[in-house]
């Protein structure tokens, strides 16, 4: 985690303009309904990545997806990889013929996608330990009662 040398952040979209320096593309963040085997997904184009995520589920489990989608570019991903046969569900907002790469989140078989998932939560722990040691909200009310009584019980017992 060190060797990225990442900006402190308490939430992961703050990652936005890193990921968007590192990969010389503007990100852009759309919440896209999902198909039933799909979490999320990324598009890359010449000028921009686009990651999509589910606006239906949780804002914990949608910055996960995203984390997630971060983690493939960090890792240089994206580099020289193809078209997935996955695009055309999500592109409806960005001309496919200008969709250099697409990653889509179906499996988790793949050596590179656990490598993957290990970074999205890596990122994610240490950006929820941050968040929970500031008194940021995380925009969501009841995850914020929540997390927060179950920080507090955790310090009581140590």
């Amino acid at each position: 985690m060190a060797e990225l040398k990442l900006p402190h952040v308490t939430n992961i979209r703050d990652l936005s303009d890193e990921v968007s320096r590192r990969t010389g593309r503007t990100v852009v963040l759309e919440p896209r309904e999902q198909a039933p085997s799909v979490c999320g997904a990324c598009a890359v184009t010449e000028s921009a990545v686009h990651v999509f995520y589910d606006p239906w589920t949780s804002v914990l489990h949608q910055d996960h997806i995203i984390a997630h989608e971060f983690s493939h570019l960090l890792l240089g991903h994206h580099e020289n990889r193809p078209v997935s046969a996955l695009a055309p569900a999500f592109i409806t907002s960005v001309d496919p013929a200008t969709v250099q790469m697409m990653l889509g989140r179906t499996k988790y078989d793949e050596d590179e996608e656990r490598d993957t998932e290990l970074l999205a939560s890596l990122l994610q722990h240490r950006i929820i330990d941050r968040w929970l040691r500031s008194d940021e909200s995380s925009g969501d009310e009841v995850q914020d009662r929540v997390t927060h009584t179950l920080l507090r019980r955790r310090e009581a017992r140590t």
